[in-house]
């Protein structure tokens, strides 16, 4: 854990803050200089093409470190491996594919303010019927048992007080005699809804 925690902070400083640095200070004092600005541009690129298919390649073992050893390896000024990787990987690729790739992204800009909307109205659909769920939920939530406990308290009752049992009321003929498919639906509600509403008794100590 410590060891990844350490991998990502250096990932952050050499991969991503220093190249990123020096990027600004060429582009600030050295507009001119076409040979680093291509560099800087051949580290991002192939900076974004490692994390477009990071998902793919993430599994591997000492993935963390191997990405920052790469990075270092890309933009050190005794390496300068954007260059290499570059112009013997990367370049020949994209430029077999670059009709197909440019048609596809532009279909996609075309498309991108409806995909945005599309994007922010689900979004903000689904939050508020979470919060609303969230909200029910809340409010359905009755905390009976501990009104009842605060009122045995105040009474002093005490669970070894001896009580009389209520008389039990003369058996009555169930309404669902006669439909026993209905009994079963009944049960189901019964269950149900005390799940939803749980109540705690207190039941005295006989003797």
């Amino acid at each position: 854990m410590l060891g990844e925690l350490l991998s990502k902070i250096l990932l952050l400083l050499f991969g991503y803050a220093m190249p990123a640095f020096e990027c600004f200070k060429t582009v600030e004092t050295r507009p001119n200089d076409a040979h680093m600005l291509r560099f800087w541009c051949q580290y991002w690129i192939i900076v974004a093409m490692v994390i477009a298919f990071e998902s793919v390649i993430s599994w591997m073992p000492m993935y963390s470190e191997m990405k920052l050893a790469f990075f270092v390896y890309l933009w050190y000024p005794k390496t300068k491996g954007s260059d290499v990787v570059y112009d013997t990987f990367l370049r020949p690729i994209v430029m077999q594919y670059e009709p197909n790739i440019e048609q596809r992204l532009l279909h996609l800009r075309a498309k991108s303010g409806q995909l945005l909307s599309f994007y922010v109205k689900n979004f903000a659909d689904k939050g508020t019927a979470f919060f609303m769920d969230v909200l029910r939920y809340v409010v359905s939530e009755k905390p009976d048992g501990s009104n009842g406990e605060q009122r045995n308290k105040k009474s002093g009752w005490s669970p070894f007080a001896t009580k009389r049992r209520p008389p039990s009321p003369p058996p009555q003929e169930s309404i669902f005699d006669s439909n026993p498919d209905a009994a079963v639906v009944a049960e189901a509600l019964r269950a149900t809804i005390g799940a939803a509403n749980p109540r705690r008794a207190h039941n005295g100590k006989h003797y």
